[in-house]
């Protein structure tokens, strides 16, 4: 079933999800990342949501100028973590997750604030 959530339901899990995987990562080393099933299956399960949310995104929020949101890069990441699981590494997804993803926050912020202003 597919459901018809708009751009700001959408921006909000990638949000929530965001934030899941700050508290999911707060002082916790790639080391020990590597080590925990649970944080690794956690993070990945964010991942997954930000990136279907993204692939849901409408154009005109992808395409905004005002922002250098990677989404491609973004669904890419959900698409390979879903559907080639097995090339899955920790050491990227760590390094996703806090290179690229928690950095994005204050762009997703920056979206939701523009969405919740033009009521969309």
């Amino acid at each position: 079933m597919r459901h018809n959530l708009g751009d700001k339901e959408r921006i909000l899990h990638i949000l929530d999800s965001i934030e899941n995987i700050e508290i999911f990562l707060k002082n916790v080393d790639l080391e020990s990342f590597d080590k925990n099933t649970e944080k690794i299956a956690a993070v990945e399960r964010m991942l997954e949501i930000i990136g279907e949310a993204a692939n849901h995104i409408s154009d005109e929020i992808k395409y905004d100028y005002k922002y250098s949101t990677p989404w491609k890069k973004i669904i890419g990441t959900r698409n390979i973590i879903i559907h080639e699981y097995f090339r899955v590494d920790n050491k990227v997804i760590y390094q996703t997750a806090k290179e690229d993803i928690i950095p994005l926050k204050s762009e997703i912020e920056s979206i939701l604030k523009e969405l919740e202003n033009s009521n969309k």
